[in-house]
């Protein structure tokens, strides 16, 4: 990663994966880099903004919390060509464009540096205050795995072409689940077994749900 003059490498050991830090002084960032994921659950159902993004070819999940300068800004890239995948996360910033500028400079062995559209806060983000880990344990994880297949189809390639708002309209548009000819060809292999459906899905909820997904994805 590059960092504007007057950061400097702050030194961690880790156990199963690399970690360290970066700061200036006044705002520091931490990354972890290994084959585990890192929980950085939304529990406080403080608002957040989620988005998807592309960091030198590899898709990434990307938080900003609503306000400036509270919570954690975060990034995670689920899928290197390695097997591993990368966290970075910085709490209560104060510069946030630069600490996005820094987690975008983000390069790994096989990158595309081609591929590595601007990042900033004008980018398309959608809010939720919901806990998308509790809401896929709640409702989903007794048919979908993330690692794999229960009941039901390994959940990201569910979604690996949608959106949230294409979430939000499943758990809410019964045409939607009529016509959907991806839904119903994955229905007709699983023994024409029916999603259930999630009682008052809201908007927020299908993002927290969607991007939770996403950020699992390998």
């Amino acid at each position: 990663m590059k960092t504007p003059m007057g950061w400097h490498i702050v030194k961690k050991s880790g156990i199963d994966s690399y970690v360290g830090g970066l700061t200036n002084g006044s705002d520091s960032l931490w990354f972890d880099y290994g084959r585990y994921d890192v929980d950085l659950s939304n529990e406080s159902r403080a608002w957040y903004r989620w988005s998807e993004d592309t960091v030198n070819g590899f898709p990434a999940i990307i938080s900003l919390p609503d306000k400036p300068g509270q919570g954690e800004v975060t990034m995670k890239i689920p899928g290197l060509t390695d097997g591993n995948r990368l966290t970075i996360w910085a709490s209560n910033v104060k510069d946030r464009e630069t600490v996005l500028q820094i987690f975008k400079s983000a390069i790994f062995a096989g990158s595309d540096s081609s591929r590595n559209p601007p990042l900033g806060d004008s980018k398309h983000f959608r809010r939720t205050n919901v806990d998308g880990k509790a809401l896929f344990v709640a409702d989903c994880e007794s048919c979908h795995q993330l690692r794999g297949r229960v009941e039901g189809p390994k959940i990201q390639d569910l979604i690996a072409a949608k959106d949230a708002n294409w979430l939000y309209r499943f758990f809410t548009d019964e045409d939607l689940r009529a016509t959907d000819s991806s839904h119903q060809r994955l229905k007709r292999a699983f023994n024409n077994t029916e999603c259930i459906k999630i009682k008052n899905m809201t908007e927020p909820d299908a993002v927290a749900l969607f991007y939770y997904i996403k950020s699992q994805t390998r």
